[in-house]
């Protein structure tokens, strides 16, 4: 019976199959995936299950044929089926879906397709059984959340829209009437809609957009444009979508919302405006919140403090510009009480470069919400002050120039009287030689008053100086016996003269008066003996190397530099070494006027002096002299110099003294390149461990805080094993070099340098090109 009636069963149509064994069919019953059994229409028996409804209902095969189809229904369902018994048709019936509960007791929906037929005899049907719970679930709770979707989409504010993108109908929410003024049922269609009554110009930029979107896969879409209202008015619109794909990745769904922005755009076109002009102010304008909440960054700020205003507004003002110093806002109490409050602030720059700016702060807010943010106008004011300190030294050192030079010209006048007449005296009394002895101590005395008021003009710039071109290397080389005789034993001499040095326009007797006391007090220096270096170079001063030190012009120089390996100076007596007097020898061995003469040489002609001094790693004097232009048979005009090379990495600077510090950075800033400054080696070390993409570290050598710059290089690469390094100092190359205090074979760049040497040296390593003595 089986046999004549399964195939019709299972292909589910009533065409005639060929004809099988009996075996054939019930192996096809069992093995079929979907739950199929066969029962009893009068008793309800099961008389045959497969093994697909053995696994999903849980009761054996055994079970099963002990069971009548009540068992696995409800007890309320048992109705319905009777019913469904009584009135079924002896064919395939239509499916149903009945609730059948398995056997521990767990309900499921199961979509009943059923077909009525005689076995053996019997009434009976064969049911297929396919599990359809979690899909009526789905499908529930596709329903309740399109309810849901419908009723926030018409409660809510802005306009809810739902392209099905298959067949191009659009659904409108209420909002669109209460919003643009236009009628929802009328506007739900397709496209058109939208497409007529957005602005023409924004119409195909947005279908760009959207198609966009929908080739790239994106989850949603956001875009704004001008749409007309009803009253034929245009409203400018935030647009943003949902995209929903089928599961080939084509887009079947767009649900979006579309908000009227056109009050906020026209406020944000105001603020731009007043943003604009607040833009074209070199200050800092920073609003801030009583919490220091920053609130507007303009771009006077973004040029002082080197952060943007997309990565300033937000942030804490304390945690940005003040790091870890104490009580940094505290005039934020004083413009809460007062309305108002005016000073100086050092803060610091986004490469950890300290600046001190003049600021100017008002209290802003209303009666009735109270004090809610401060104004602040921020001036930088740090080269002005370095050179106002700079200035101030300058006109101290003047002060005592013109004291001392007034003094000398009086003084210079008796030495001469004192001074002629015990040489007069001399002679006459060669027969007593008591007399003449006394005589001869009385001229010798006038002969060192002399000798003082020499170095006391010198320092006032009060000298007949007789300037002239003077080649420094033949200078130097015909002062080498008297300097090796001045100097002791243990202290070993080296020359490094530049080739093509240029000749300097000096006067050549002072200028050797100067180098010698420079090499007596280098000798001074080094009471155990050591190594003193005498180096010559050229050099070009640039306008903003002048600018920062005002004492100087910009121009081309012959240098001179003098390096010892002694004792080193402390800042603080640094500070000091050109004041006439001042002296830290024991009493009687020296005046203090050697480095004051030296300088007030220099100036009177027009030249520069720099000393670098660091405790326990020696000294280093350079000396600017102008190059000598007379008499050149070339011409004046020289040619057009190529532009730096530039960059854009990122390097982190390392330097104690701030106004090296300032001037290196923003060189480096003026050729492009992104600065990170550190004042110690810690401070480096520290930002090495924040920040994985340093292209090169720029370090002087000799640094306070127990991490000199060659430690902070072994220390960096074990961190950063291929990070390039550049030292630098204000001691000449052989003269730290052959120190200890770095190995051969590093890059090293002297101080001062030109922007055009700083330049070149940093694109060489950065490119990684190979030169001698480099790595």
């Amino acid at each position: 019976m089986i046999a004549m009636v399964q195939p019709t069963i299972i292909t589910h149509d009533n065409r005639s199959a060929p004809q099988q064994s009996e075996s054939y069919y019930v192996q096809l019953f069992d093995s079929h995936p979907q739950p199929m059994w066969v029962y009893d229409t009068e008793t309800f028996r099961f008389l045959m299950v497969n093994n697909a409804a053995v696994a999903r209902y849980g009761y054996s095969r055994e079970d099963f044929l002990k069971m009548t189809i009540r068992a696995i229904l409800p007890p309320e369902d048992v109705p319905a089926l009777l019913e469904s018994v009584t009135n079924g048709r002896h064919d395939l019936e239509q499916p149903s879906i009945w609730r059948h509960r398995l056997k521990g007791g767990r309900i499921i929906f199961a979509e009943i397709s059923s077909h009525a037929f005689d076995f053996e005899g019997r009434s009976a049907r064969l049911i297929m059984a396919l599990d359809v719970t979690e899909r009526l679930a789905a499908e529930q709770k596709m329903r309740e959340s399109e309810e849901l979707f419908r009723a926030v989409s018409n409660v809510t504010a802005d306009v809810i829209w739902d392209w099905n993108v298959v067949n191009n109908t659009i659904w409108w929410s209420e909002g669109l009437k209460a919003v643009f003024g236009h009628s929802p049922e009328e506007s739900r269609r397709n496209l058109e809609f939208w497409k007529t009554h957005t602005h023409p110009d924004d119409l195909e930029r947005v279908l760009r957009s959207t198609q966009a979107a929908m080739d790239s896969m994106e989850q949603t879409w956001e875009d704004q444009y001008r749409f007309f209202r009803g009253d034929g008015s245009i409203a400018y619109v935030e647009d943003t979508a949902h995209i929903i794909y089928d599961r080939h990745g084509k887009p079947v769904r767009c649900v979006g919302g579309m908000s009227d922005v056109s009050a906020r755009k026209a406020a944000e076109d105001k603020l731009a405006q007043q943003a604009a002009l607040l833009d074209m102010a070199r200050d800092a304008i920073i609003v801030h919140d009583i919490d220091h909440r920053i609130l507007f960054w303009n771009k006077g700020a973004e040029r002082i403090y080197g952060w943007t205003a997309e990565e300033a507004v937000g942030k804490s003002l304390g945690q940005l510009l003040y790091s870890d110093e104490s009580n940094p806002l505290a005039y934020v109490a004083v413009v809460v009480a007062t309305g108002e409050w005016s000073g100086e602030i050092v803060q610091r720059r986004r490469d950890g470069s300290r600046i001190t700016v003049e600021a100017r702060c008002s209290l802003m807010g209303d009666s009735a919400a109270g004090p809610q943010s401060i104004l602040s106008i921020n001036s930088d004011i740090t080269r002005r002050l370095a050179i106002e300190e700079q200035l101030r030294q300058a006109q101290k050192l003047e002060a005592v120039g013109q004291l001392t030079g007034g003094v000398a010209h009086d003084f210079n006048n008796l030495l001469t009287v004192i001074l002629g007449n015990a040489e007069v005296l001399a002679e006459r009394l060669s027969q007593d030689k008591s007399l003449r002895r006394l005589a001869e101590m009385t001229s010798a005395a006038a002969q060192r008053g002399a000798d003082l008021v020499h170095r006391l003009l010198a320092f006032a710039r009060r000298q007949a100086l007789e300037p002239q071109v003077v080649d420094l290397n033949s200078l130097l080389k015909d002062m080498d016996g008297l300097l090796r005789r001045a100097l002791s034993e243990d202290i070993e001499i080296k020359f490094i003269q530049s080739a093509g040095l240029w000749n300097a326009f000096v006067d050549a007797s002072e200028l050797e008066a100067a180098i010698l006391n420079l090499c007596l007090n280098a000798r001074d220096a080094m009471p155990r003996g050591g190594r003193l270096t005498i180096e010559t170079g050229n050099l070009c001063l640039d306008q903003h190397y002048a600018d920062w030190n005002s004492d100087i012009a910009p121009g081309q120089y012959v240098v001179v530099a003098i390096s010892d390996t002694g004792t080193g100076m402390e800042p603080h007596i640094l500070a000091r070494v050109f004041e006439p007097f001042f002296t830290t020898k024991e009493t009687g061995k020296g005046s203090g006027l050697g480095l004051s003469m030296v300088f007030g040489f220099a100036k009177q002609s027009n030249g520069h002096v720099k000393i670098y001094s660091e405790p326990g790693q020696g000294t280093t004097v350079k000396v600017y002299l102008p190059r000598a232009v007379r008499g050149e048979k070339e011409t004046r005009s020289s040619p057009e110099k190529a532009a730096l090379p530039q960059g854009t990495e990122k390097i982190l600077l390392v330097e104690d003294n701030e106004l090296v510090l300032n001037y290196v950075a923003a060189q480096l800033e003026n050729l492009g390149y992104q600065v990170i400054s550190a004042r110690n080696g810690q401070e480096a070390l520290d930002i090495l461990r924040d920040i994985a993409d340093i292209d090169l570290l720029f370090t002087d050598v000799i640094m306070p805080g127990g991490l000199n710059g060659g430690q902070l290089a072994e220390e960096a690469r074990r961190l950063r094993p291929k990070i390039p390094v550049l030292f630098t100092s204000g001691y000449t190359d052989n003269a730290i070099i052959h120190q200890g205090g770095l190995d051969p074979g590093l890059h090293f760049l002297s101080k001062p340098y030109r922007p055009r040497e700083l330049a070149a040296k940093v694109r060489l390593i950065l490119e990684g090109k190979r030169v001698q003595g480099c790595l």
